[in-house]
């Protein structure tokens, strides 16, 4: 999709040129270490421990479950027949006291696919959230592009002011020769010194607002960054208006969906029959299962339960609707965030036509202050000029020069943050 990176010219001027190589950082490797710096990085490996624990919940609930129960009581009174058994030595006396402990034993043969619904929702859970967190590290995208942006900007408008200082530096030479011939005044050549002055002071303020912006981008990426370092921008690219969308946000509203619709599953095995097996054995006095048996005795017992809601008063087609509400709702979402990237398109395109544009404008205007600094210059030398003009068309040319940079960075950062917004970066 992209030719391959270009370095971008760091800044010329003598105090940007270190004596050892200058450190680059290419955008893309920007971009990768903000997202493994950042705290939220960790938290998709947290979603899915979490999640591996809510699976092994669900699947041990599957298993046997086994438990022990005792109970021991006291009552008043008991069973009394009102008539006498005709049958001899039958008569009944049954304990006022009761003691009783089991073991207890249930299984669920079969839970309707509950389990395998509850699982599949975890999963779907899971994904959701995880790509939740790179829609969120995505966004230290556009803080990369701020900081970067706004540090070549600097250094450009750095380096302008430079070559502007140098330049008044070699003309107050040439005024000093000309104030010792008594063919100039001593204060045209104090107004260039001062003009030389009030861009130091500027430069000084570039320079400060630089080394805070490369600690921003450093604490953002995390590592600590040289105030020279360069940056290699992707400059060829296809950057045409109308490519496809490739944002992670998509794939979250993709998640969404699914994370819903897996609740299709849980309305259907809540709907169907379950059945189950228990056994109980255990100690008790009297026997619980033989009440003529009053001493402590063992007793045991074991079947087959099975249980059916097959009249639920509509209730699943109530949910199932809910589900398909909250679908629509997530396609809508989708809809109107494509809709909002799209709307971009246009702007865009009429973006990058004017600022390109206004570089071959900037550039002719440069172009024609140069000239017009030159016969300044020469006027100056002759006495025709005053200083004051000379700072006057320095300034001039300067904002021309600092305005052609200032549009060609516009389209290079256009160019970058439509592809990021498109998801292509």
């Amino acid at each position: 999709m992209k030719k391959k990176l270009i370095l971008l010219a760091l800044i010329t001027g003598p105090f940007w040129a270190p004596a050892q190589p200058v450190k680059t950082l290419k955008l893309e490797e920007c971009y990768e270490k903000a997202r493994l710096n950042y705290p939220l990085y960790k938290q998709s490996a947290l979603l899915a421990q979490a999640t591996q624990v809510q699976l092994d919940r669900i699947r041990a609930e599957r298993l046997p479950q086994i438990s022990w129960n005792a109970q021991a009581s006291l009552q008043t009174e008991t069973v009394e027949f009102p008539f006498d058994l005709p049958i001899p030595g039958t008569g009944l006396d049954l304990p006022l006291y009761r003691f009783q402990t089991t073991a207890d034993l249930q299984y669920a043969i079969y839970d309707g696919g509950m389990t395998e619904a509850r699982s599949k929702l975890e999963l779907a859970s899971l994904a959701a959230g995880q790509q939740q967190v790179v829609v969120e590290l995505d966004k230290l995208k556009a803080q990369a592009n701020q900081y970067i942006f706004g540090i070549l900007l600097l250094r450009e408008k750095a380096a302008i002011q430079e070559n502007a200082r140098e330049t008044l530096e070699d003309k107050i030479k040439t005024l000093e020769a000309a104030v010792r011939h008594g063919v100039a005044l001593e204060g045209d050549a104090d107004k260039l010194r001062v003009e030389v002055l009030r861009l130091q002071s500027e430069t000084e303020q570039a320079r400060g607002d630089i080394r805070g912006l490369v600690a921003s981008l450093g604490s953002l990426i995390g590592e600590p960054l040289p105030e020279e370092i360069g940056f290699e921008l992707p400059e060829e690219m296809e950057t045409a208006a109308g490519g496809p969308i490739q944002r992670p946000e998509l794939q979250l509203f993709a998640y969404q969906k699914e994370h819903i619709l897996a609740r299709e599953d849980m309305i259907a095995a809540a709907w169907r029959p379950k059945v189950g097996a228990f056994v109980q054995a255990g100690l008790g006095a009297p026997n619980p299962l033989n009440f003529f048996d009053e001493s402590l005795s063992p007793f045991a017992m074991g079947g087959v339960k099975f249980s059916w809601n097959f009249i639920d008063w509509k209730q699943a087609a109530r949910d199932r609707q809910l589900l398909s509400l909250n679908s629509q709702l997530i396609d809508n979402q989708r809809a109107a965030f494509e809709a909002g990237i799209n709307r971009m398109d246009g702007k865009y395109r009429e973006d990058v036509a004017t600022l390109q544009t206004l570089i071959a404008r900037d550039e002719e205007i440069a172009r024609l202050q140069e000239r017009i600094l030159r016969q300044v210059s020469a006027q100056l030398d002759q006495g025709v000029a005053t200083s004051t003009d000379y700072v006057t068309q320095s300034n001039a040319l300067q904002q021309a020069q600092l305005n052609r940079q200032l549009h060609e960075l516009q389209l290079l950062r256009a160019r970058i943050d439509y592809l990021t917004l498109k998801g292509a970066l």
